[in-house]
């Protein structure tokens, strides 16, 4: 038998706490943007933006994926004001507010060879700077067949930025920083310090799920098979470093900031890999692989330098003679990064 005086007593807290919680009636924070992951919502989505780069195609800002490809062969360095470290702590609730912000979309607007429609391609960036984005290479790099192309970085809410220039990039680091010219965005830290075991987290678009958080830990750093040696400050070296994450990532997410409590980046999504016992076997594991911060910090201040970025595409080049061969883990060809 139900005790009423207890039940009355229920029901009187409750709303008292309703009353001094009002947001405690909605499923989410004013602030919390919900996800329209209808098939009209997106479409309407693509559509807006597909319909943007058309209109900055027609003012010719955009640069080409012919372009890009040239540009990637000799990039053009200009100095890239990092922002400093931050070192408090926020609740998780603001370090996705943190992430969000940060999250770009960046990839291809492209003709279909196949059809006559317009198309996207769109992966994850993060901003270094007020104007640089950084990115995966092998986002930028794209094999995606198209007719024609153009290169572009949209925000979540919609508005599309001119890529004006290729800044730098690495094969073997698969990464890849971008000048957008007069943007304003607001940079994420690159922390280059992170330690084993502290939590991470990551905001993305894994297979075309939108606004999606994941919080997990640093997992390991570790050396690629390309790694022969030398010292963990030098560029060339940590072409090869490598971190692993526990956050959840998948295709759509590669070159999405991984950030840490403070809200510095320190690393973003290259690769994931499902390892099992034989290829047909179920995985024992899957490994999500990043490129962690301090190489991607890098290869900002190696834009100070311009010789050393040519120096270091003219090696690359030498380790690349199909372009491709370096690509990290073999991963590209399968598309298993974005």
């Amino acid at each position: 038998m139900i005790d009423c005086k207890f039940f009355v007593s229920a029901l009187a807290i409750g709303a008292q706490l309703w009353l001094a919680c009002p947001s405690m009636l909605n499923a989410q924070s004013d602030d919390t943007p919900i996800a329209d992951q209808s098939m009209a919502g997106i479409k309407k989505t693509d559509t807006a933006i597909i319909a943007k780069t058309k209109e900055l195609i027609e003012d010719k800002k955009l640069l080409s994926r012919e372009e890009v490809k040239k540009q990637l062969l000799h990039p053009q360095p200009i100095p890239i004001e990092l922002k400093p470290v931050e070192t408090k702590p926020m609740q998780w609730e603001d370090v996705s507010a943190v992430s969000r912000a940060a999250n770009l979309r960046v990839g291809y607007c492209y003709l279909c060879p196949r059809c006559d429609n317009w198309h996207l391609n769109l992966a994850g960036g993060y901003p270094i700077s007020a104007n640089a984005v950084a990115t995966c290479d092998h986002v930028v790099d794209s094999t995606v067949e198209m007719r024609e192309g153009y290169l572009i970085v949209a925000d979540h809410n919609g508005k599309v930025f001119p890529v004006t220039s290729i800044v730098a990039r690495s094969i073997a680091m698969d990464a890849a920083i971008l000048h957008c010219e007069g943007a304003k965005f607001s940079p994420l830290p690159l922390q280059g310090e992170a330690r084993q075991g502290a939590a991470a987290f990551c905001y993305s678009t894994p297979m075309g799920q939108h606004g999606y958080f994941s919080d997990g830990i640093v997992n390991r750093f570790f050396w690629n098979q390309k790694y022969a040696g030398g010292d963990k400050k030098s560029l060339d070296v940590c072409r090869h470093l490598r971190v692993n994450f526990s956050t959840d990532w998948a295709p759509g997410s590669s070159g999405s900031a991984v950030v840490d409590q403070c809200g510095n980046a320190i690393g973003h999504v290259s690769q994931i890999s499902s390892l099992g016992k034989e290829r047909t076997a179920p995985a024992y594991v899957t490994i999500h692989t990043g490129i962690p911060a301090h190489s991607v910090r890098l290869l900002a201040q190696a834009c100070e330098r311009p010789e050393e970025i040519t120096r270091l595409c003219t090696l690359e080049a030498a380790e690349n003679p199909t372009k491709k061969a370096d690509t990290p883990e073999k991963a590209r060809a399968s598309e298993k990064k974005k």
